[in-house]
């Protein structure tokens, strides 16, 4: 497994919670699938300012999310102390401590401003706590320090599509995949991107088959999704 998806282990840790842990349902626990969740959603946008609850590539289930993460790797090059403060910082994730996760990150990177997966952990960590503009500026430094942070371009995509800038999201999950054509979570993000927001049938139908195929086990939902795309794409070639 890539380097980024050691980077990514906090993403695991952090969104378990945000996105699939915390109680409540998430798209897929609901009545409704997450395509409609999603069409229903793509509406509101065209006719007022975005609404919540957010489509599902802000709603991935934990099972998803465990596929993002391998085991950790510490920042490389950080001196002892600001070693030290990210190992805790690290625990106290894993504690779900996120406030003291943030001071510890905030720390680090103040020692240590040019170490980039800093920045992207502490993205993550303001991700979790929904806080959106600190999370956006952190990825952003992330990628300033490192361009190849595959994780980071995943979600600035992320964001981007919150903020209904989809070609800027498009073009960081594309930045993503550039960097690790193997991130399934990306081509995943990205083919809800061309199939919900951008209406661009045949892209999206190759991001789902690519994120299927490299999962261990299929997803069922997106497998109805790659079937409903490909009926569409047969109607309209009729």
């Amino acid at each position: 497994m890539s380097r980024y998806r050691d980077i990514a282990l906090l993403a695991a840790i952090l969104m378990l919670s945000a996105c699939g842990g915390q109680p409540g349902p998430t798209p897929l626990d609901d009545a409704q699938t997450p395509r409609q969740l999603a069409e229903s959603q793509s509406a509101k946008e065209r006719s007022q300012a975005p609404q919540e609850p957010a489509p599902p590539d802000d709603t991935r289930t934990a099972a998803a999310l465990d596929a993002e993460a391998a085991t950790a790797a510490p920042q490389p090059g950080l001196p002892d102390l600001s070693q030290q403060l990210y190992e805790q910082a690290v625990t106290a994730l894993k504690k779900d401590d996120t406030e003291l996760a943030i001071e510890l990150l905030l720390t680090v990177s103040s020692e240590a401003p040019k170490k980039p997966f800093v920045f992207t952990n502490l993205g993550l960590a303001h991700f979790r706590l929904q806080q959106y503009d600190l999370a956006l500026s952190a990825f952003q430094q992330a990628v300033n320090r490192n361009a190849d942070d595959a994780v980071a371009y995943n979600h600035l995509g992320i964001l981007q599509r919150r903020q209904g800038q989809f070609e800027a999201a498009r073009d960081s999950y594309q930045r993503a995949l550039e960097i690790d054509s193997n991130y399934a979570l990306a081509h995943l993000n990205l083919g809800i991107l061309f199939d919900i927001y951008l209406q661009n049938l045949e892209p999206a139908l190759r991001h789902y088959q690519r994120y299927q195929a490299l999962l261990d086990e299929e997803n069922e939902t997106v497998s109805s999704w790659i079937v409903d795309l490909e009926r569409r794409l047969k109607l309209a070639a009729s």
